[in-house]
């Protein structure tokens, strides 16, 4: 047999030779790296926008609930860094870290810098981190006093109650309540959770008197929900008897212009 000829059997050979099926890493629902369908870029809803120190708290308390509801909380805190993955999962973490990267671009357009040009999620968590999460005393201070010092005013009882909550969890988020599962830990948040229903009842308008009182009388102590849905219920029913009132009146009104145009003669005798 000529050489062509056996080097032709031998390219004949290798290039009719099966080829091995790539293996990829087999990823469950329990593993880490694990992407839902609707895990993709700008699937996590986050509303609130990182702009400045002041709500810092608040954005990275609303993005660690966020993260952890998807199980990708580890990427930012640095629990799943690339290298506690075997070799043939870097390529799938490169994939959650790209995804989990433009979940955290909910920051103001001068902040993006450090997340555009960084590659690492857990890198641009620590650097905002660093830039922002400080307790500003200031800002603790001007909190506590507008928490005190919040009346109703000429607003409703739910937009009061609004108010006074978004003062209530920015508080929380820049002085968070220590606490643990013990006797004692149930206690003082139940003992918290009164403080702060005196706060919204002394807050109120004097028209809320008797509900004010009923809520104080009762033999167990309400959560601030239950007394808000209680005065929002007086109030839905004094805003009901305004308007019926409101009605009657402007019937009598039509009544009697109607009844003057009828007689026009009526009173100049």
């Amino acid at each position: 047999m000529a050489i062509g000829d056996e080097t032709n059997e031998s390219t004949s050979r290798h290039v009719n030779a099966p080829v091995a099926p790539a293996v990829f890493p087999i990823i469950d629902h329990n593993h880490p790296l694990f992407l839902q369908p609707t895990d993709t870029p700008g699937s996590l809803l986050i509303s609130l926008q990182l702009t400045s120190l002041d709500n810092y708290a608040l954005w990275s308390r609303s993005m660690r609930i966020g993260l952890l509801g998807k199980s990708k909380l580890g990427f930012v805190n640095g629990r799943y860094p690339k290298s506690k993955f075997e070799l043939e999962f870097h390529e799938q973490w490169e994939k959650v870290n790209v995804v989990v990267l433009s979940w955290m671009n909910v920051v103001c357009p001068g902040l993006l810098s450090s997340v555009v040009y960084t590659s690492n999620a857990h890198k641009v968590w620590e650097d905002l981190k660093d830039r922002f999460d400080k307790v500003n005393r200031s800002r603790v201070l001007y909190l506590h006093r507008d928490i005190h010092t919040l009346t109703q005013g000429t607003m409703n009882v739910a937009d009061n109650f609004s108010k006074l909550s978004d003062l209530w969890d920015e508080f929380d988020a820049l002085m968070p309540c220590p606490g643990c599962l013990c006797q004692e830990s149930k206690k003082y948040a139940e003992h918290f959770e009164y403080h702060r229903l005196l706060q919204f009842l002394l807050g109120l308008n004097d028209t809320h008197p008797l509900a004010r009182n009923q809520i104080m009388m009762m033999i167990l102590v309400p959560s601030i929900n239950k007394a808000y849905s209680l005065l929002m219920d007086v109030e839905s029913q004094r805003n009901l008897a305004n308007f019926t009132q409101m009605v009657q009146m402007t019937e009598v009104a039509n009544i009697n212009a109607l009844y003057g145009n009828k007689n026009p003669t009526l009173g100049n005798g």
